[in-house]
């Protein structure tokens, strides 16, 4: 008997929720549109979720090979923008020697020639 009750509510709790799914009175939560970023691109994501997946299908000497490749491709990457802060502060040193040589010997020198 406990049984035969048991499905007739099982039953009851079936249609209570078929009727609750045909019914028009079923409130609908809407979710917060979020702001994106005005920087982001859209073809960013895309081409990072195909390398992605591009990336998991590849047999396993593939992935080292490609890791290895990225790794060197971006120490290269990093040893260049190195190189160029140097040149730019190698660049920033000697005009600023220059500028102190030129005050010192050229402008010194005007001063003491209109005496």
């Amino acid at each position: 008997m406990n049984g035969q009750t048991e499905e007739n509510l099982n039953e009851y709790r079936l249609q209570k929720l078929v009727a609750e799914t045909d019914s028009d009175d079923i409130e609908v939560a809407t979710l917060p549109i979020l702001p994106t970023s005005k920087l982001s691109h859209p073809g960013v994501a895309l081409y990072t979720s195909k390398f992605i997946n591009w990336f998991w299908y590849l047999p396993t000497l593939s992935k080292l090979v490609v890791i290895v490749v990225g790794f060197l491709l971006g120490f290269v990457i990093l040893q260049t923008a190195l190189k160029l802060i140097a040149l730019a502060m190698s660049m920033a040193l000697l005009a600023g020697l220059v500028y102190l040589g030129y005050k010192f010997i050229v402008a010194g020198n005007s001063s003491q020639i209109k005496e």
